[in-house]
């Protein structure tokens, strides 16, 4: 395998009597490794990403002979099984391409969407900030600093893999090509601040703490993009304090969410949908547009029973009178959890969207919640969606 430019007329090589073939790919210590692209690892990028998606669709396979898994489940199959493909060999092949990285993403994209009951268009965010799992992106360069801090915390000069990295911090000090280097060049692109120390600082107990510097703002990262003021999507997401190992109430920006544990999948995944906004409602439906239809104002996105308010998930949850039968399923809920959480404020108390998560606070009664949610959009999806009219120039110009 020759590695840069090829000669014209190729030399001969013999392993004793034997001639050496040339070869452009080959598999060494279990890396597959290209020398004619320009990222001499796409073939491993391609090749565990195959087996990571086959894995991935074995392990959703078995819902159609066991049923829906459950999510608890579905992350311990996902950290042994499938995990362990798309961070193959990312301590030596740094993510310096986004495109490949991005064979690896779709994985686990798709892969977590499933087990949540999510579409294939709902946002990326809250399938880390409400399962627990780190995205693969950070992930495996967290992985890749832990390598670093091993090779670091061997003192053996005698040592090749001493030697390998002390020529790679030499290489980039002299701006050559190098791991470090790439390690460099894939803090960089971080999309949010966290700096790489300079090489000759990178002890153990410094690599510890950028360990926890990465986790902490891949945490914030995506916390800001839940509380974006222009992000209309998550608001139900916003605000929440889970309790620590001390019982206090804290921000956790990436947790298995408790309402991920109700047993029922159907309930499940309906409260999950609407929490995530990836539901039927007009207020989610009606956001998208086509050739047909310009996109329509939230305030016009009317309840299709009441025609009052915008449907929304507080709106059809809490207020919505236009159907006796949604009526007295909700006098019902409400007579319950009032006994289970006596100290329960009065609706009017408060605006409809803190109502709601306070009933979406309580753990003992997330089932009675869930349930509750998926009564009330089995009547909805009973219904017809309210399709406001068209303005007349729309219809005009429309083909």
């Amino acid at each position: 395998m020759i590695f840069g430019t090829i000669p014209k007329q190729l030399p001969r090589l013999f392993f004793g009597p034997d001639a050496v073939a040339f070869v452009e790919a080959t598999r060494y210590v279990g890396l597959n490794v290209r020398s004619t692209h320009r990222h001499i690892f796409a073939d491993h990028y391609l090749k565990k990403a195959s087996k990571g998606r086959a894995i991935a669709n074995t392990v959703l396979g078995l819902q159609a002979v066991i049923g829906s898994l459950p999510v608890w489940d579905a992350r311990k199959l996902y950290m042994a099984l499938i995990d362990p493909h798309l961070t193959h060999g990312c301590e030596i092949s740094l993510d310096t391409d986004l495109n490949l990285l991005k064979e690896l993403e779709d994985i686990q994209h798709e892969f977590l969407r499933r087990v949540l009951g999510l579409g294939k268009c709902s946002m990326l965010t809250p399938l880390f900030t409400e399962t627990g799992i780190m995205p693969i992106r950070y992930r495996r360069l967290i992985l890749a600093l832990s390598y670093l801090k091993y090779l670091v915390g061997i003192d053996d000069d005698t040592r090749l893999v001493t030697a390998a990295r002390r020529d790679s911090i030499a290489l980039d000090a002299a701006g050559a090509d190098s791991w470090m280097r790439d390690l460099k060049a894939v803090f960089q692109s971080l999309p949010f601040e966290c700096p790489l120390p300079p090489p000759p600082s990178l002890t153990t107990a410094a690599i510890d703490d950028l360990i926890k510097k990465l986790k902490v703002a891949v945490g914030e990262y995506l916390q800001l993009d839940i509380d974006r003021w222009d992000n209309p999507k998550l608001y139900l997401l916003r605000g929440r304090l889970e309790p620590d190992t001390r019982g206090r109430l804290v921000q956790k920006s990436i947790h298995l969410r408790h309402y991920l544990s109700v047993t029922n999948p159907d309930h499940r995944k309906t409260l999950t949908r609407l929490l995530l906004s990836s539901h039927s409602l007009a207020i989610e439906r009606l956001r998208w547009t086509d050739a047909r239809r310009p996109r329509i104002d939230p305030s016009e996105r009317k309840c299709r029973l009441c025609r009052n308010a915008p449907e929304t998930p507080e709106h059809v949850l809490l207020i919505c009178a236009g159907d006796t039968s949604l009526i007295q399923l909700r006098v019902t809920f409400m007579t319950k959890f009032k006994l289970d959480v006596p100290a329960t404020p009065p609706l009017e108390s408060m605006p409809e969207i803190e109502f709601l998560k306070r009933m979406l606070f309580h753990r003992e009664t997330i089932g009675l919640v869930a349930k509750f949610a998926y009564e009330v959009m089995a009547i909805f999806e009973s219904k017809p969606m309210h399709q406001p009219a068209s303005p007349l120039h729309w219809l005009i110009q429309a083909p």
